[in-house]
């Protein structure tokens, strides 16, 4: 043992610091030449033994563990937003209307559906920015046709108030998801302000679905830490289309009751491009008023892109043509003029 303990000395170690385990053994062995040998063997192991103050660092009381557990503040790793914008298309829910899918409280039903499936997709794909776009019609009005005054379930006044209540709410559920927010409006031939049956009365811009989008810009500033984000647009003076960038996209949005029928939006949008007007530069046409969901290409292969209506049908068109559409909102993804996650939300 105190050889042991001089060779730690030796070799600049503190035998005191040590806990030490000896052991011996003893056996014989047979030689090739018949000659047994009795052989012993002696074992040393040296640990070294934690010091006090070692041992006392690793206690923790249970006073610090529940102060460590109060104090705790989760801290979300930063997750990057995609490159792509979204776009959602709530188009004609022409408030007031009444049809064989309900009226205005089954309209909003499904408005409030479709904005929480947009919600739900955002919180998801996180979209550098969310692009809101009224195509118009939002309310029915009463002067459109002559029967409406018979068959709506809303006057005017009412029409506009769900109108407005129903873009805040999409607007209050998209809002905190993505850095950046955009509301489009633009005019549309429901959306006229009209002083009898097929009798408008001022300009491009005395329409309820601009007055509503530009009630509501004027509402957000009340609160800009929830809606500084928000850009509210509609078209220049004097204009029925309008034009913006997102993601490198160049998007452009119009009613398209000035084309003659669906199919005729691109020779519409020739002559748009051709006078060098708002949605001149657009590669995305984006269309409300034809009530289903029409996806087509138009000239150097730009895309035009109908939403389907979110109204509870028009059976006037079913009667005479047997069709009918789905009802809801058009959305897709976007960047640099490509499009993708195309759904009817």
């Amino acid at each position: 043992m105190s050889f042991w303990l001089d060779r730690l000395r030796v070799d600049g170690f503190d035998p005191e610091a040590f806990g030490y385990s000896i052991g011996n053994s003893v056996w014989t062995q047979h030689t090739k030449d018949q000659v047994t040998k009795t052989l012993y063997s002696n074992r040393f192991s040296a640990t070294l033994k934690p010091s006090t103050k070692e041992a006392d660092e690793r206690l923790v009381s249970h006073e610090s563990v529940i102060e460590a557990i109060r104090s705790f503040t989760y801290v979300p790793q930063p997750v990057a937003f995609q490159h792509e914008s979204f776009v959602l298309v709530p188009t004609d829910f022409q408030f007031g209307k009444v049809d064989w899918n309900g009226g205005s409280k089954e309209t909003m039903e499904q408005v409030m559906e479709s904005f929480s499936k947009a919600a739900a997709f955002v919180k998801e794909f996180r979209p550098r920015e969310v692009a809101i776009l009224d195509a118009g019609d939002i309310i029915e009005n009463i002067y459109s046709t002559s029967a409406q005054l018979g068959t709506n379930d809303l006057d005017l006044p009412h029409q506009v108030v769900e109108a407005a209540f129903a873009m805040q709410k999409g607007l209050q559920m998209l809002a905190p998801l993505a850095p950046s927010i955009r509301y489009a409006a633009v005019s549309s031939n429901h959306g006229a302000h009209r002083i009898g049956p097929k009798s408008p009365a001022g300009d491009a811009h005395s329409d309820y679905g601009l007055a509503v989008a530009k009630i509501l810009g004027n509402a957000l500033t009340l609160n800009p830490a929830a809606f500084g984000h928000v850009t509210v647009q509609t078209p220049e003076p004097y204009m029925e289309s309008l034009y913006f960038q997102t993601s490198g996209s160049d998007i452009g949005l119009v009613h398209s009751h000035q084309a003659s029928g669906a199919d005729k939006i691109g020779e519409w949008w020739k002559g748009q491009s051709h006078g060098n007007m708002p949605v001149s530069q657009a590669r995305i046409l984006v269309c409300g008023h034809w009530h289903s969901l029409r996806v087509q290409q138009s000239g150097d292969s730009r895309w035009i892109m109908v939403g389907p209506a979110s109204d509870r049908g028009s059976s006037w068109y079913t009667n005479l043509k047997g069709e009918q559409s789905e009802s809801g909102m058009l959305s897709f993804t976007t960047a640099n003029n490509v499009w993708n996650n195309l759904r009817v939300l």
